[in-house]
């Protein structure tokens, strides 16, 4: 089941949804916001600049992998509370 809430940026609202059955662990935040961590592990790789470390000249670039995991911020009280009925 998907789960919709609201995200903003700025003055704009954005409607998300995340699969309920991908949340592997939810955080409260200090300033009461849910942080919501899924099971979506992933790969991702970017070209970086590739430096000489002794002499700080660039080389051209290189690949890079990073492993990211979704992290989702319900920052809206309605969100928040529907979220935690729900599971």
């Amino acid at each position: 089941m998907q789960f919709w809430y609201q995200r903003k940026e700025g003055e704009k609202i954005y409607w998300d949804s995340f699969n309920l059955d991908k949340v592997i662990r939810t955080i409260g935040l200090s300033d009461g916001r849910q942080l919501v961590l899924l099971d979506d592990i992933h790969e991702r790789s970017t070209e970086v600049p590739d430096t000489n470390p002794i002499t700080g000249k660039t080389r051209g670039t290189k690949r890079v992998r990073d492993v990211y995991q979704s992290e989702l911020y319900l920052t809206e009280a309605e969100d928040i509370e529907k979220f935690k009925n729900l599971l």
